[in-house]
């Protein structure tokens, strides 16, 4: 029987992989000469993502006494422990960043935070991900799936990135870096998705055929592709801003459906029964 979806947990990794890759542009752009107004703007943002996240994550242990267990054992090193690690680290460089734009006026404490930023940021994403790889799920057991995860979270972080640089107005070169980077983002997305799909085989996305062709391909990667692409082309007159926007929730509806597909498909303990079988038949052949 296929596990329930854990809601708390398709959330965390959802918002706090969109915050952690949204603070990697931030580093980005700030690299780049993006405004120092704008990229605390984009900063507090990808805060609160991460925030909302990680309490969205806490919510799945249920019970206070289990979240102050999971933080006594960070040096387990186990696939919460290492989100924990992560969360924290993530949260400490935003906070830094911007302290940096705020109460001390320093170029460098932003270029180093940003730039760390920038691995933390895609570390968090790949982390909510690589928490998954459990041998006795083979649906789940393979590095395409944290990939996956990692791809959906940087596209809907880039959006966002772009989405704001238009909305606040940070300026043509902001905006084009952050879609050029997106679009890279999309296709590497993309072929993470649809590797990911591919371990699944044929009969699994058969059967949840609505969730992948509706939900992931055409929400997640058709409509962001399509709505950035026309960005990329020159845009609608005083409509970027809508069309990078929409962009974005249809990337994370995307991202959703990618995460929900995975606890659908959950085999849990039927991979036992699989090679009991094949024992089985190994032994009656002998």
């Amino acid at each position: 029987m296929a596990p329930k979806i854990q809601w708390p947990l398709v959330l965390f990794s959802m918002l706090a992989g969109c915050g952690g890759c949204a603070f990697a542009f931030v580093g980005l752009g700030n690299i780049f000469g993006a405004p120092v107004e704008f990229t605390l703007a984009v900063t507090v943002v990808s805060f609160v993502l991460v925030v909302v996240g990680g309490l969205c994550s806490v919510l799945h242990l249920a019970t206070p006494k289990h979240a102050l267990s999971a933080i006594s054992h960070l040096t387990s090193f186990s696939g919460i422990s290492v989100e924990l690690i992560m969360l924290g680290i993530v949260s400490i460089l935003m906070v830094g960043y911007a302290a940096s734009c705020v109460l001390f006026d320093s170029a460098m404490a932003r270029l180093v935070f940003g730039a760390l930023g920038i691995a933390a940021g895609l570390g968090l994403a790949f982390a909510t991900g690589h928490g998954y790889l459990i041998s006795s799920k083979p649906t789940w057991n393979t590095k395409k799936l944290p990939l996956a995860y990692t791809g959906t979270a940087l596209v809907s972080g880039g959006l966002l990135y772009a989405a704001a640089a238009s909305v606040l107005s940070a300026g043509q070169a902001v905006l084009s870096l952050a879609v050029t980077v997106t679009a890279v983002g999309m296709v590497l997305s993309a072929i993470a998705v649809i590797a990911y799909a591919l371990h699944l085989g044929k009969g699994r996305l058969k059967d949840n055929a609505a969730l992948f062709w509706g939900g992931i391909v055409a929400c997640g990667i058709a409509a962001p592709i399509v709505l950035l692409g026309v960005v990329f082309a020159g845009g609608v007159p005083g409509a970027d801003a809508l069309l990078l926007i929409a962009g974005f929730v249809f990337s994370v509806v995307g991202g959703i459906c990618l995460r929900m597909l995975m606890w659908i498909v959950g085999a849990g303990f039927l991979f036992f029964f699989e090679e009991a079988q094949a024992n089985r038949s190994v032994i009656l052949n002998v």
